[in-house]
């Protein structure tokens, strides 16, 4: 007897699982297609992402070889166009980079409004752009424009910003090509005060303070 409904029972799970189906399986068939077009999709995406970071790098790679063994106009050429066609962090490294070697071979105005442009592009992320200000400004001090200096390196000297250590070293260089000692000690004090500041910065202000103590108030040698 307990056969017999146990045959009853299975007749009406099979029964109601071909409801089921007639009513759903196109609308699963569907589903399980869609997840593994997803999968695969995306599978084939990061593939693509990955050879074209590999791609990119290496574009990259090659273009700071050939500054490095002086073809400083090829490689600047490499890097333009590496900043127009890359993606993701590359076309903010490349442009920096890019106005790297053209300061690095002396065209200092050149590289300077390719610091700022970079700067100024709203797609350039923002630690990249406050680096291009800090580039800027240390270039504008080769030019003996203390305002132009300063101008960059003021809004990034605040507590808390990230490069406000080079932002108050520019400050400071800037105040004492101008002959304002009593500016350079301010910003001096500044700089050391300053429990983040990097050893690099404080090595390199130290050397500035010793020109500073050497010097009178009215900027003569004692």
């Amino acid at each position: 007897m307990a056969d017999i409904f146990n045959e009853i029972d299975e007749e009406l799970r099979q029964e109601k699982l071909k409801k089921l189906w007639d009513r759903w399986g196109v609308a699963i068939l569907g589903v399980a297609v869609a997840i593994v077009l997803a999968v695969a999709g995306w599978r084939l995406w990061d593939h693509y992402r990955q050879k074209a970071a590999e791609a990119q790098g290496a574009a990259y790679v090659a273009a700071t070889e050939l500054a490095a063994s002086g073809e400083t106009r090829a490689a600047e050429d490499a890097l333009l166009a590496l900043s127009k066609t890359s993606s993701g962090g590359y076309p903010a490294i490349a442009a920096m980079r890019a106005a790297g070697v053209r300061a690095a071979s002396g065209e200092t105005e050149a590289a300077l409004a390719a610091f700022d442009a970079l700067a100024a592009d709203p797609k350039t992320p923002q630690r990249f752009a406050e680096m291009a200000r800090i580039r800027a400004a240390y270039l504008a001090l080769d030019l003996d424009d203390r305002a132009a200096a300063e101008s960059r390196a003021l809004p990034l000297a605040a507590a808390g910003l990230p490069y406000r250590a080079e932002a108050r070293e520019i400050l400071a260089l800037a105040a004492w090509k101008a002959g304002d000692a009593k500016a350079v000690s301010s910003r001096l004090a500044e700089i050391e005060a300053d429990p983040e500041t990097p050893r690099d910065v404080l090595e390199r202000v130290a050397v500035l303070g010793a020109l500073v103590k050497a010097q009178g108030a009215d900027g003569k040698a004692n």
